[in-house]
């Protein structure tokens, strides 16, 4: 009786913090690795850098994830995310706008909301002139 209650305990609690990753391709061909955690209203954080992964957020975004989809990603260059050549042609404002909107359309979100830390921040803003609605 123990060993069933433990399962669906255990299946219950995976259905709460629920969790996917995968890969989002871009305009330019490059692949976004992104992680959702949760349900219900969007909201991405764009971390801080440039340069850093998405590893230093990933506790807040399971937290978050208990009340709402919370989705965290690496930019482009960074992390598991792919990218064939880096040099200043392959990295710019511009495209790292273009893969959050990639990956808004990959999710299949009509709208979210966005979460900056440092340099995201900035980028979060950026994206939000680019693409306003």
């Amino acid at each position: 009786m123990k060993k069933i209650f433990l399962l669906g305990f255990l299946l219950f609690l995976g259905n709460i913090f629920a969790q996917t990753e995968g890969y989002a391709v871009n305009t330019d061909g490059s692949k976004t690795y992104y992680k959702t955690f949760g349900k219900g209203e969007p909201l991405l954080i764009i971390n801080g850098g440039p340069g850093m992964n998405s590893n230093g957020f990933e506790d807040m975004a399971k937290t978050l994830g208990e009340n709402q989809q919370t989705i965290i990603y690496d930019q482009r260059g960074t992390g598991k995310s792919k990218l064939s050549k880096l040099d200043a042609k392959t990295i710019s404002m511009k495209l790292m706008a273009d893969d959050i909107e990639s990956l808004r359309k990959h999710l299949k979100i009509k709208k979210w909301n966005i979460l900056g830390h440092s340099f995201g921040g900035m980028l979060g803003s950026y994206y939000a002139t680019v693409y306003p609605k």
